[in-house]
């Protein structure tokens, strides 16, 4: 099962920032991870040009930053050592950039952090669901993205909605939904949506004795088993059960073994997003998704319809775009498809 080490909270120190806070300490307890805090004063370039015009004995550079700097590395080092505890406690982090998102994303890569959480509405409040930085940093981080809002409730997290479109660059957030669903004692529904206009499961061969919906059920059980035993994830199998569309996750881990109940639900729609969005504000309580995946193979749930869902849908999500090197050996049930 995977592991999560290293846990990156990106904070403005709203209320809404907040929300991450004891997330990443549930996470924290459970595997044993680090958790770090960064926080990223924007510059305000414009302004500081426009001072400099009119001739204002005044420096941004030199009378302003250092003591915003000052009261930041204050204020994050004061919300670690109150939220984090001892033992999983790690480094703060405060920058100074034009492109707050940008700076997260960077330092998330550049240092190997396993997730980044971060509230989902901090002080750059919009109409949206999600916050702009919160939007920049999951549609651009290659590190897997978890979203809070101040809903999230850690004891209330029966069903893990996972949405996919039969392929194996849509199961890559599987593993990660496990993980989550093994933390919060969940089940998970793996999600799937047929298109009026085409989706990849159309194209999965039917059967004359099944109807359309089970088949494509049987395909992507026995495809995300596959996605699994490619990608040696020995330690995760999906079992049949005696009832359709109900089955269970099997993880097995230095000697001791867990169940996690499965659902599938395939429903059609003309919208892949607004099916997933009705479907996770009704049912989930967590959305685990991917966000990114092979050009010409992304008809349903990666790319831009996972970008709003993961705007859009009114409960917290955690986005993770797959690593295509990775998946590449299974490319080929995409190209069968």
């Amino acid at each position: 099962m995977i592991e999560i080490k290293k846990i990156l909270v990106a904070t403005d120190f709203s209320e809404g920032a907040e929300q991450a806070y004891p997330v990443a300490q549930k996470l924290a307890s459970t595997f044993g991870s680090k958790v770090d805090f960064i926080h990223v004063i924007p510059t305000i370039k414009y302004l500081n040009e426009s001072i400099k015009k009119i001739g204002v004995p005044f420096d941004m550079e030199k009378d302003l930053y250092p003591k915003v700097m000052k009261e930041s590395e204050h204020q994050i080092e004061k919300a670690l050592n109150t939220f984090i505890r001892e033992e999983n406690t790690g480094e703060y982090f405060v920058k100074i950039d034009r492109k707050p998102s940008d700076t997260i994303v960077k330092h998330a890569m550049e240092n190997d952090y396993d997730l980044i959480i971060m509230g989902t509405r901090g002080r750059d409040l919009t109409e949206m669901f999600r916050g702009t930085t919160a939007e920049k940093v999951i549609r651009s981080s290659k590190v897997p993205v978890f979203s809070v809002d101040a809903s999230f409730n850690e004891n209330e997290v029966r069903n893990i909605v996972v949405p996919t479109d039969t392929s194996a660059v849509s199961f890559a957030a599987f593993p990660l939904a496990v993980a989550l669903a093994s933390v919060y004692n969940s089940e998970i529904t793996l999600f799937h949506v047929l298109e009026l206009y085409g989706s990849i499961s159309e194209n999965i061969p039917r059967k004359p004795d099944k109807d359309e919906k089970y088949t494509i059920y049987e395909s992507l059980i026995q495809r995300l088993n596959d996605y699994l035993s490619d990608a040696e994830i020995d330690s995760i199998h999906i079992q049949n059960t005696e009832t359709d569309f109900e089955d269970q996750v099997v993880v097995t881990e230095e000697g001791e073994t867990i169940t996690i109940p499965l659902h599938t639900n395939i429903v059609k729609g003309v919208s892949a997003h607004i099916e997933i969005e009705n479907f996770a504000s009704e049912e989930a309580d967590l959305v685990v998704i991917a966000t990114h995946g092979y050009s010409g193979f992304s008809h349903l749930i990666l790319g831009s319809t996972a970008e709003k869902v993961a705007e859009n849908v009114e409960k917290p999500v955690v986005t993770i775009r797959p690593d295509k090197d990775q998946l590449k050996s299974r490319k080929h049930l995409e190209e069968e498809a």
